[in-house]
């Protein structure tokens, strides 16, 4: 099982300059938001040591939330929680509130029909890797039995 770092370095990449992402937005480090309070513009440099803090604070949020969704939705496979969060870092803490078939799905239980489901979204044309993990660690869980919430 990859930790969430080791997930997010390979998919959002690490950059220690600052960059506009694919939707124009300020962007530095592992796939850090650059806001106001940060006082960073495009083109400026941040060290090592800032990289992990912004995204210890940026993670955080998204795995706290991706354990909360697994618990409500009984599971509690470690493996499925990290790529859970990495949805959650990807696609905000509110993902499930746009997928809602997607969440229905895995809240009802039926992985392989959530993992059909979330192909069909355009999050899946955009990043199609990423859907492709969590598509993975949801067909994992059809192979272990889940506690029903």
């Amino acid at each position: 099982m990859p930790s969430l770092e080791s997930l997010l370095r390979r998919r959002e990449g690490v950059r220690n300059d600052v960059y506009l992402d694919s939707l124009k937005r300020p962007t530095v480090g592992i796939g850090h938001l650059v806001t106001a309070a940060d006082k960073l513009k495009v083109g400026d440099k941040i060290d090592d040591a800032q990289v992990s803090a912004f995204f210890k604070a940026d993670s955080a949020a998204a795995l706290s939330a991706a354990k909360s969704q697994a618990s409500k939705a009984g599971i509690k496979d470690s493996d499925f929680v990290v790529y859970l969060a990495s949805v959650n870092f990807q696609l905000g803490t509110g993902w499930y509130k746009v997928h809602k078939k997607t969440w229905a799905l895995i809240l009802a239980g039926n992985y392989s029909g959530a993992a059909a489901e979330v192909k069909k979204s355009r999050w899946a044309s955009q990043t199609p890797v990423r859907v492709k993990d969590f598509q993975g660690a949801l067909l994992k869980l059809t192979d272990k039995p889940q506690e029903k919430p």
